[in-house]
């Protein structure tokens, strides 16, 4: 069970966290009496249990000077190593079933649902997948199994066509953003280059031969060389991404027939898989991170995969969450300024260093004829956890919600779209306080409310979604949280296209409800109430499948987190803060509507599970920077510009009476 292995490995960290100290291995006694002089003595070495004495369920394979040897669990804690668990059922610490050292067990619903989408068992909706079919979960916090990825690295390795292929274009040179998402962009590229090669041949024969080196250089020739290498380059990686994906397999069984550099929805929507098997969070169009991805070749892709798969779980088992986006100082216990750490990175390399895991190769043929599919626990040495680190630390959130705007975002005579630029972004901060000084440990982009569609009657309208400011506390974190859709959610939120017995057809999405990573709060939440009668308003820190929208996009009020950066933050937070496991929360929810002319039914049987933290944790959400004419929000429905409300009809019949020929709509109710 994943509870006995979460408090086998817990114990080698000090309190919740911290690798144990390594013990000396020789005497602490002295002799009272000099001996007479001779030859000195070396100390004992260390002695290990052997391995046939061993019982496996205490059997942890330790990694030593880049030596592998079988050890007892308690062995490995007395060398100051950190217990690491690797095998096909882990799961991040806030879907544990039990605290370590504590008395109480209560089962997680979610977490065998976990367990499969990470081993490729079934996709989204529950169902088996198919022979040939693969969960690209990384980008919404679930990474792969380690024997996904040992058949990735099979897979890859048989395949003969990768080597007609030539990464030498993307991995050496980038003249992107290549920013076509459909034929009719391809197409116009594709004129571009060929006019652009056009000029580049002419400029080599006004050159005599001249190469593209020499026309960059060239003042009068340079414009010409420039725009052709762009090209080139842009056309050249739509080709090549198109040959990558069909060897790679991103197209299934059927790869579609397109010409050379055409972008169809099948190929964009398979530039999307990519990106998400390789963990780049992107649009399904190539930047730099996508073209870096297609450039590699796949033993150095999966090796990347192999890499934050096992730093994840170190991460888990180390009990940090420090990852470089806040590089603050502090003073320590001996007077000096000591900077804050990326301990998720310096974990990382520690523990691939010490597996052995220094390049493709070596991790090619450390992970084949492995058994993950059983109890895997390596012990590892990692770097000594700052001294600010505890079993209980004082944690805070402060969320800044940044630059804000109250105005319409259309103007209201012509329903046009207005721009309202924001250069300070929402972020969430995580302080801790050690030795009177306030210490940022990580800050993070995030999402505050803003102007959404709500359903008023049977119509819809704009409603400006405030997120709450001032003082509040995160009292209940919810693993695998439900998220239960308000009455005047617009139901076309509430359903979706599935295939059913061969056919698409409207169904209840029932994965936007939870729970699961395609929910709409995500793998994880923290609900945030007043700190005195404990209100909720309904604002949530939460993870999100909707990735792309943290970086600049705006929620129903909530604050967004990437689903990995939720895991580490509230695995984090349940490491360091007193809590009462509360467990699977009941509930009996049925919703019945109509959409389309069709009925529908959402059933819900549960809230999540819960973690009351005791004492709450603290969290401020600052004001941020009110821009525009307008200082506070709309309180009141705001009708769409171009939609004719039901309300308005005898408005408008009245007017025509009177020979009127238009009329300006009142915007707010």
């Amino acid at each position: 069970m994943r509870w006995v292995l979460s408090s086998l490995s817990a114990v080698v960290l000090l309190g919740l966290g911290c690798p144990a100290s390594s013990q000396s291995t020789k005497p602490t006694t002295t002799p009272t009496t000099k001996p007479a002089a001779s030859a000195p003595k070396a100390a004992p070495g260390p002695t290990f249990t052997p391995r046939a004495q061993i019982k496996p369920d205490r059997l942890v394979w330790a990694y030593l000077d880049g030596k592998r040897r079988a050890m007892d669990i308690d062995e490995a804690r007395s060398y100051g190593l950190t217990i690491v668990d690797l095998a096909d059922d882990w799961v991040p610490y806030i879907f544990w079933a039990q605290t370590p050292g504590k008395d109480d067990h209560k089962p997680n619903r979610y977490m065998q649902t976990y367990v499969d989408l990470a081993n490729d068992r079934i996709d989204v909706n529950g169902a088996r997948l198919q022979k040939g079919q693969h969960n690209y979960h990384e980008v919404y916090g679930i990474p792969p199994s380690l024997s996904v990825l040992q058949r990735r690295f099979i897979e890859d390795d048989k395949k003969s066509c990768y080597r007609k292929l030539d990464l030498s274009l993307l991995k050496d040179e980038y003249h992107g953003p290549v920013r076509v998402t459909n034929k009719a962009n391809s197409r116009r590229l594709r004129k571009r280059y060929i006019s652009a090669k056009a000029q580049f041949k002419k400029a080599r024969r006004k050159t005599r031969g001249a190469s593209l080196e020499q026309l960059l250089k060239n003042k009068r020739w340079q414009k010409v060389a420039l725009k052709y290498q762009k090209l080139r380059w842009q056309y050249n990686a739509l080709v090549l991404a198109h040959q990558r994906m069909a060897c790679e397999g991103i197209y299934g069984r059927r790869v579609p027939n397109v010409k050379p550099g055409i972008v169809t929805w099948a190929v964009r929507n398979a530039l999307r898989r990519f990106e998400r098997k390789h963990n780049v969070y992107g649009w399904g169009m190539i930047f730099q991170n996508t073209a870096r991805a297609l450039g590699r070749t796949p033993r150095e892709n999966n090796f990347e995969s192999l890499k934050r798969a096992i730093a994840e779980r170190v991460i888990s088992a180390a009990g940090i969450v420090e990852d470089g986006t806040r590089r603050s100082r502090y003073t320590g216990a001996d007077g000096k300024r000591h900077q804050v750490h990326n301990l998720t990175k310096e974990f990382g390399e520690a523990a691939w260093r010490g597996l052995g895991l220094t390049d493709a190769d070596k991790a090619w043929a450390w992970i084949k004829g492995k058994r993950f599919d059983r109890r895997f626990m390596v012990a590892l040495k990692l770097p000594k956890l700052p001294e600010y680190y505890g079993p209980q630390m004082e944690l805070k959130a402060v969320i800044d919600r940044g630059d804000i705007w109250y105005d319409l975002p259309f103007d209201e005579k012509t329903g046009k779209r207005r721009a309202q630029p924001r250069t300070r972004l929402p972020s969430l901060t995580l302080y801790t306080t050690y030795r009177d000084q306030k210490i940022a440990l990580v800050r993070w982009r995030t999402t505050i409310g803003g102007w959404q569609k709500e359903k008023r009657g049977n119509q819809e309208y704009y409603k400006y979604k405030i997120s709450d400011v001032g003082a509040r506390v995160w009292k209940n974190i919810v693993a695998g949280p439900v998220w239960v859709p308000p009455k005047k959610t617009p139901t076309t939120d509430l359903v979706k296209f599935r295939p059913v017995l061969g056919r698409s057809q409207r169904v209840v999405s029932q994965s936007s409800f939870g729970p699961g990573y395609a929910s709409a709060y995500g793998l994880v939440a923290a609900y945030h109430v007043t700190p005195r009668g404990h209100r909720d308003n309904q604002v949530r820190t939460h993870g999100t499948v909707n990735y792309m929208s943290v970086r600049n996009g705006f929620s129903h009020g909530c604050h967004r987190l990437y689903n990995y950066r939720a895991v580490r933050l509230f695995s984090f937070v349940l490491r360091h803060r007193a809590f009462e496991r509360k467990g699977q929360a009941r509930l009996g929810y049925t919703h019945r509507f109509e959409h389309r002319g069709e009925e529908f039914q959402i059933n819900l049987h549960t809230r999540g599970y819960f973690y009351e933290l005791k004492p709450p944790m603290p969290v401020m959400v600052l004001e941020g920077r009110i821009r525009g004419k307008k200082k506070k929000p709309y309180e009141h429905y705001v009708k769409k510009p171009t939609q004719l409300y039901q309300e308005d009809l005898p408005k408008l019949q009245g007017q025509k009476k009177r020979g009127g020929s238009s009329m300006k709509q009142d915007q707010t109710l």
